[in-house]
């Protein structure tokens, strides 16, 4: 059975997936490749009716350069941390990278209570 997480536990798991994201985005060009890529499939099912989120992620990904983006994806703005619910970036890390995350995030939160 999968763990259940607070709300504030997603968030911060998010955002540090975001961290090793923007690392990754800085070297590695394909990265934001994977991510146009998984925007253009995820819109394309949406037919003429695309999502809003999409159009802004559309935005950041087609106008923003990768350091720009991977700064934005480091921020804490409101608008980057409503956009990580609906991160293109799936598949921008390993399996491993993300149970690491998640468990040192975990670890991180048992010990603060």
């Amino acid at each position: 059975m999968a763990q259940q997480h607070s709300h504030a536990l997603i968030d911060c798991i998010n955002a540090e997936q975001d961290r090793v994201i923007a690392r990754k985005l800085r070297r590695h060009p394909r990265v934001l490749r994977l991510a146009q890529a998984n925007l253009r499939r995820w819109s394309a099912r949406d037919g003429k009716r695309v999502r809003p989120v999409f159009a802004e992620w559309k935005r950041i990904l087609y106008y923003l350069n990768r350091s720009e983006i991977a700064d934005f994806l480091v921020s804490e703005t409101p608008m980057c941390r409503r956009l990580r619910q609906s991160s293109p970036f799936a598949g921008a890390l390993s399996e491993a990278e993300v149970s690491k995350i998640r468990r040192n995030m975990v670890v991180e939160e048992l010990a603060s209570r």
